[in-house]
């Protein structure tokens, strides 16, 4: 009737982008079979989504939204990272301290690692999320020294800093130096010093039995079917992962990081800046944060996985986007939280792979390639369960998942289709394997005995 004017026909400036990040999350759902997901997009002064999708409790049938409350996992090592660095600032602790003066019990091969090589996972400590032994314990609450000696008879991975590998074990040490070097417990520190004066007010040490409505329920999936995720009581993850948290509060975060209200510019800086390894090779890990690109920008990002949930923080502090991404799936979010950012940069986003067509795999082969592989930055642990090879990343805090054989002992998952892995045969054995993911040149990986 009024062609004379589309003034209220019009669409908000910003329904074509929330549209689009819309479609990413729908796809991601129907995918990874996620039952919810939440998510915060933030574009310099502007909210550009806070929502959430799907169930955050299957069970009571509750709606997930922006103010849902899930575990994050190892999203947690940036804020126990950002409070190594405040007592670093304060003069109570030195990065080149040997962790001996806060933990001086430790086996004597851990005694001279440096709070900086735990930092930036180049310490060598074995992983403890990875010991045969801890894995039947997730029930029991331990102490974190407790949790520490999972790993006291194991040698070093490595020389200190001559290598990269991922410890969880590491961080358990770091939130330990945090109590003694503060006197606090590290529930309290991390309430007093970052979310009570940053007004974090959805963000706590995690609960091993929440009652607050707003906690999601976390899932995963037995065959095809999706369950509520095991049981873990939340002592065992401690400073490497036991914060819970809301996209919300995460975006909110990240800006105060950026803008030095949690730790100076110079120790942001530090925390951003990967070192390199002997002979020059440069990492891509700080100090509880990945450092990557977007396009033409830096990236800042880390995401975290523990029983039921994953999820994925991402920020590029040039063009002041930040994006948070939970499930309470095991599906892992952060290629999604990848290119929501893209879509907000609006540049071409990755497209997920072709849906993977598994080859004819002989059982005599499959059984011979059970081991643990090491890639250097990468070590992963090959299993044959209910007639399928399994794999699973040490220390990443994710499930175990299949991998479907695409041709020739070259094997890829649907978890991430970008990745995949071949195995190597050396006169009627597997002795080792290339791993490859977005792309990447192939890494070499030896077959440990």
């Amino acid at each position: 009737m009024f062609t004379g004017s589309r003034l209220y026909a019009q669409e908000p400036a910003g329904a074509p982008l929330i549209k689009r990040i819309d479609s990413l999350v729908n796809e991601y759902m129907v995918s990874k079979k996620a039952p919810s997901v939440s998510v915060a997009v933030l574009h310099g002064p502007d909210t550009v989504l806070m929502r959430g999708y799907g169930l955050a409790s299957r069970e009571a049938n509750k709606q997930a939204d922006a103010s849902t409350v899930y575990e994050i996992g190892s999203i947690t090592k940036q804020f126990t990272s950002s409070g190594i660095m405040r007592l670093v600032e304060r003069g109570k602790v030195s990065l080149d301290d040997p962790i001996s003066k806060y933990v001086p019990d430790l086996p004597a091969h851990e005694q001279n690692v440096k709070i900086r090589q735990l930092l930036n996972h180049t310490s060598g400590v074995h992983n403890y999320t990875s010991s045969p032994e801890w894995m039947k314990t997730w029930k029991a609450d331990y102490t974190p020294r407790q949790i520490v000696a999972f790993v006291d008879k194991d040698s070093l991975d490595f020389p200190s800093g001559t290598r990269y590998s991922y410890s969880n074990t590491g961080y358990v040490l770091l939130g330990m130096v945090i109590e003694k070097a503060s006197g606090q417990t590290y529930a309290n520190f991390v309430q007093r010093e970052f979310f009570g004066p940053l007004g974090l007010t959805q963000t706590t040490y995690c609960p091993s039995h929440p009652t607050d409505a707003h906690y999601a329920v976390g899932y995963q999936m037995k065959g095809d079917t999706i369950r509520v995720a095991d049981y873990l009581s939340m002592t065992h993850p401690f400073s490497a992962g036991a914060i819970c948290s809301t996209v919300r509060d995460l975006v909110k975060w990240q800006r105060a990081l950026v803008g030095g209200k949690v730790v100076s510019a110079k120790s942001f800086e530090q925390m951003t800046t990967p070192d390199s390894l002997p002979g020059g090779r440069r990492m891509n890990y700080g100090f509880g944060l990945t450092v990557g690109q977007v396009g033409n920008k830096k990236m800042v990002a880390h995401g975290g996985g523990i029983f039921g949930f994953t999820t994925a923080g991402v920020f590029i502090p040039e063009d002041q986007i930040n994006v948070a991404v939970f499930t309470n799936s095991e599906g892992g979010p952060d290629a999604l939280a990848a290119n929501i950012a893209r879509a907000v940069m609006g540049i071409p986003l990755v497209a997920p792979p072709a849906r993977l067509v598994a080859s004819p795999l002989r059982d005599i082969d499959r059984d011979r390639m059970p081991g643990v592989y090491d890639f250097g930055q990468l070590v992963i642990h090959v299993t044959v369960e209910d007639g399928r090879l399994m794999a699973q990343a040490e220390g990443q805090g994710q499930g175990k998942f299949p991998l479907v054989h695409v041709g020739g002992f070259k094997f890829g998952t649907q978890v991430d289709p970008t990745l995949f892995i071949t195995f190597v045969d050396e006169n009627g054995k597997i002795t080792k394997a290339r791993f490859t993911q977005r792309g990447s040149p192939p890494v070499e990986g030896t077959r440990k005995p």
